[in-house]
């Protein structure tokens, strides 16, 4: 059976914004959505998950990504959230759950990042279903797909477009995803990490 890990912390520090991702949720991006604007073929990306709070009278408390089908990371990292613990089920997911008291309030949302790598050549695309878990014990799960040329569905699960490798075998920046913005990373980066190979 596969086990639950919890993730070894690894110190930093975070400044600027990105220390303070709360804020109002624009109507326009009141789903789950996921922001990888350096992911390309063969490289390495951070992932950062948008979560809103739609519940007019809870807070949301818990969120799990679950990796794609058919993919394996070498390398997962998670950076650190004040209130928030993190989880992990080996090459399935990835859980974050609020501490008592903590969560995200209704209207407001919060980001949370994942460093992953390498990314797989042999797709244009990866999809990471989400689940939202709120404290009145409901959830919300983000795993519908979207069908090109189709409307969105009510639900779409977070999708990273992959860029073309670039010719030094490093990958391309600037793919796009499922959510347009993004709070820029400033500082370094506190970080809690499983089995993470030296220099990365």
């Amino acid at each position: 059976s596969t086990s639950m890990k919890t993730f070894v912390v690894r110190s930093g520090v975070l400044a600027g914004s990105a220390a303070l991702a709360l804020a109002t949720v624009p109507q326009a991006a009141a789903h789950v959505g996921v922001d990888a604007p350096d992911a390309a073929k063969g490289g390495w990306s951070t992932l950062s998950f948008r979560v809103p709070t739609e519940s007019d009278t809870a807070r949301t408390t818990g969120l799990t990504v679950t990796f794609p089908k058919d993919v394996t990371f070498e390398f997962v990292s998670t950076r650190t959230k004040p209130g928030w613990k993190v989880t992990k089920v080996e090459d399935r997911s990835v859980t974050w759950t609020a501490e008592p008291g903590a969560g995200i309030a209704p209207g407001e949302f919060d980001v949370f990042d994942l460093r992953v790598g390498p990314l797989p050549t042999d797709t244009d695309t990866l999809v990471f279903p989400a689940t939202q878990t709120y404290s009145d014990g409901s959830s919300v799960a983000w795993d519908q797909p979207t069908e090109e040329g189709a409307d969105e569905p009510e639900r779409p699960a977070p999708v990273v477009t992959l860029a073309d490798a670039a010719e030094d075998g490093h990958g391309s920046h600037g793919a796009q995803t499922t959510d347009d913005s993004s709070d820029d990373a400033a500082g370094d980066e506190q970080q809690q990490t499983v089995d993470a190979p030296e220099g990365r």
